[in-house]
């Protein structure tokens, strides 16, 4: 009896350290806020490493640094992260999130498209379409991600479209 009582009174400590500990790194990530807009997500962390990632209207070919064709694996992978961050509570955890808070460029009813390019036909400024994921953001968190790419036109303006926009990935500083 004493033995299960000495398990609980260890046990509890561990379960409390644990879940302070993986409160704090899910919270490492950080929201850019400009002008009321969310603008970007600072140490979105994937696999080890971390990114930062912005938004931005525009074409792919005018968005995105010449000679890129899309983000591969990893755009499935930062799509995923940003979901995991709403869901755990780190996005809304941050002092600089408030509720009704938009995505920059995003001017839709209610929720907005994020297309994060996988691949290209072509690298910008030139690629004629490209495959994105799409992560759906509605009532100020990360909501969904589709389970198909979906094709454009790379040379599609978002700043023409109010409920899509381009997210930019690049190794946090």
């Amino acid at each position: 009896m004493q033995i299960r009582d000495l398990k609980k009174q260890l046990l509890r400590p561990a379960i409390l350290v644990l879940c302070i500990g993986a409160a704090c790194s899910a919270h490492a990530l950080s929201l850019v806020v400009d002008g009321g807009e969310i603008a970007g997500v600072l140490a979105v962390e994937i696999q080890g490493q971390s990114y930062d990632v912005t938004f931005t209207d525009g074409s792919f070919n005018d968005a995105y640094p010449a000679g890129l064709n899309g983000y591969g694996p990893l755009a499935r992978d930062v799509a995923a992260a940003l979901l995991a961050a709403s869901e755990d509570g780190a996005i809304s955890a941050d002092p600089k999130w408030q509720p009704g808070l938009q995505l920059r460029g995003c001017e839709g009813d209610g929720s907005c498209t994020i297309l994060i390019p996988d691949h290209s036909g072509g690298e910008a400024p030139v690629a004629q379409i490209t495959f994105a994921v799409e992560v759906i953001y509605s009532m100020g968190q990360f909501r969904s991600v589709t389970p198909k790419l979906w094709p454009f036109d790379a040379s599609t303006d978002t700043k023409h479209m109010p409920d899509m926009l381009f997210a930019i990935i690049t190794p946090a500083r």
